[in-house]
């Protein structure tokens, strides 16, 4: 990689930011601000934040923090499936390789469900931000990052998450984590 791909590189990594819920002028500033200073931290909400929001958009804190706490655990499954689908994919030669490589589109998966649990809370499923999912697009067409897998990823992350909800009455907090999902899908869509 040559000094212009690397400036380009890091000046696409500082405008690169998927979230944009937090720019949304309908959020009291309250909501706002945890929303901005979890996305900051690239952290999930903690009890006392998950509350605050779900007081507003009336989610269920808890099943939100239910899911928040076995995240980790969906995202191995997620990975699980995309790799019994497409062993290769990890192979020197396949879009995953090195372990570099696969280690952060497993990271971009925690951020993906990271930032639809944000929306879930505070009751949008319009989370992104258009300007930074633009240089999102650019840095991963550099980077030659694999949208198909990350996507194979996301999809089985939305299934795994939608099973918290499996027989629970929170329709509409279900509705709303799809929506988010969705929202996202459709952004990876744009980037193929």
């Amino acid at each position: 990689m040559n000094n212009d791909s690397s400036a380009k590189i890091k000046e696409l990594t500082k405008k690169a930011e998927l979230f944009g819920l937090h720019k949304n002028n309908q959020l009291p500033e309250s909501n706002a601000k945890i929303l901005d200073s979890a996305d900051r931290a690239k952290r999930l909400l903690s009890t006392e934040e998950l509350n605050i929001l779900c007081e507003r958009s009336h989610s269920d804190a808890s099943k939100l923090e239910e899911l928040q706490n076995i995240l980790p655990r969906l995202i191995d499954e997620a990975k699980d499936v995309l790799l019994r689908r497409f062993p290769e994919i990890i192979e020197p030669g396949g879009s995953l390789y090195p372990e570099e490589r696969a280690e952060a589109c497993w990271r971009d998966c925690f951020h993906f469900a990271r930032i639809s649990i944000y929306g879930t809370a505070a009751g949008n499923t319009d989370i992104t931000d258009k300007e930074g999912v633009k240089a999102v697009q650019e840095l991963y067409s550099i980077l030659e990052v694999p949208v198909n897998a990350l996507m194979i990823c996301l999809k089985e992350l939305q299934v795994k998450c939608r099973e918290i909800y499996f027989e629970s009455t929170q329709q509409k907090d279900l509705e709303l984590l799809d929506g988010c999902f969705n929202h996202l899908v459709a952004t990876m869509e744009s980037m193929q």
